[in-house]
C-alpha cells in the first residue's frame, strides 16, 4: 500500500508533466479544436476559424471577405510554394454562390519549417464584385491546391469550427 506522502509526490509529479505537455504541445504545434486540418503527404495545412465581413451591412452593399490564420507545417524535404491562384473560397447561401479570390502574395514554407500567415495582412480573400446577400448564414469553402491535391476547409453557419479534408 502507498502512504499519503508518496501519493502526494506522485500526484504533483503527474500534474507537472501534464501541464508541461499541454504547454509545449508534446513536440508539435498545438492545434485549436476549432481549426480545420488537412494533410497532403508530409505537409499539414491548418485553417483557424475565419473573420468574415462584407455583404449587406448598415445599408451598404460590400464585397465578401474571408480572413483567417493559415498555417503550413512542412515536414517534407522540399520547399512548399502555394501560388495565389491556387487559393480560392466559395461562399454558398440558398441559391447564391460567390467565389472569393486570394489577395496576397504566394505562401512559402521551407523544408522542416512551420509558416504561419495571419489573416489581416497575409491571408485574405474577397469577392470581385459586391454582394447584397447577408453572409452570416452561408457556408464558406476554402480550397488550397498543392501537389495535385486540394485541401478543403468548410466553415458553416454554426460559427464554431472549421473542418478540413483532402480531395
Amino acid at each position: 500500500m502507498i502512504d499519503r506522502r508518496t501519493f502526494l509526490k506522485l500526484s504533483a509529479g503527474a500534474l507537472v508533466l501534464t501541464a508541461a505537455g499541454a504547454l509545449t504541445g508534446c513536440g508539435g504545434t498545438v492545434i485549436d479544436k476549432t481549426s480545420g486540418v488537412a494533410k497532403i503527404g508530409d505537409v499539414t495545412f491548418i485553417c483557424a476559424t475565419p473573420f468574415l465581413g462584407g455583404g449587406l451591412g448598415d445599408g451598404i452593399v460590400r464585397q465578401l471577405t474571408y480572413w483567417t490564420q493559415f498555417t503550413i507545417q512542412n515536414n517534407s524535404a522540399e520547399k512548399v510554394v502555394i501560388k495565389p491562384e491556387d487559393i480560392t473560397c466559395i461562399f454558398r447561401e440558398a441559391d447564391t454562390e460567390e467565389t472569393l479570390l486570394f489577395k496576397r502574395k504566394e505562401l512559402i514554407a521551407e523544408p522542416g519549417q512551420t509558416a504561419v500567415y495571419n489573416g489581416s495582412q497575409e491571408f485574405y480573400l474577397e469577392t470581385k464584385k459586391t454582394v447584397s446577400e447577408k453572409n452570416s448564414t452561408g457556408t464558406y469553402e476554402l480550397r488550397v491546391c498543392y501537389n495535385g491535391q486540394t485541401a478543403v476547409f468548410l466553415y458553416g453557419n454554426n460559427g464554431k469550427n472549421v473542418t478540413g479534408s483532402v480531395e
